[in-house]
């Protein structure tokens, strides 16, 4: 049985491997194809009082995200505008509808994911995020940059380290 087992795993491995590639800088046709910037989205806070230090820390972690969303997303909006090439704005629940219209690329980070909200980082820890692009079609993936959480709202800073890159690619 281990036997069989080996050869199962020698058949599936490679397809998985090359299922999702992942590469540090941008994508060689990034100026020819269509990239969705995604909008932060707000996170839904219960009513109910929280009760233990923990479940504060947390909710105050969600309101100042909430309260940070709005400015984001109109840092986005101003920002945008100077990337040189085709894009969208999109919320991060609905960008795959935008797929069957053409859009390639979505620039993506784990912080858009508004799962890091629900538990309490370990205390004294400076959480860092990758930015990255995901190509759409393959599911491969472009490293960027990183930056801290303290930094992942200013989409003006995002869309000007993106620019850069992307002047630095086309020399």
């Amino acid at each position: 049985m281990n036997k069989y087992l080996a050869i199962l795993v020698l058949i599936v491995l490679p397809f998985i491997a090359a299922a999702q590639r992942e590469y540090k800088g941008l994508p060689d046709d990034l100026d020819k194809n269509k990239i969705i910037f995604l909008n932060y989205e707000p996170i839904n806070i219960s009513d109910g009082k929280p009760k233990g230090e923990e479940d504060k820390y947390i909710y105050t972690r969600k309101k100042q995200h909430n309260k940070a969303v709005e400015q984001a997303n109109e840092y986005l909006k101003t920002a945008a505008i100077d990337y040189p090439f085709n894009y969208a704005i999109a919320g991060h629940s609905t960008y795959e509808n935008l797929v069957s219209a053409g859009y390639k690329y979505v620039l993506e980070c784990n912080s858009f994911d508004n799962e890091r909200l629900m538990t309490s980082p370990e205390s004294g820890v400076l959480l860092i995020y990758d930015f990255y692009i995901k190509d759409l079609t393959t599911g491969d993936v472009y490293v960027l940059f990183d930056l801290d959480e303290m930094k992942v709202y200013d989409y003006r800073l995002i869309i000007k380290k993106l620019n850069k890159l992307v002047k630095k690619n086309s020399n």
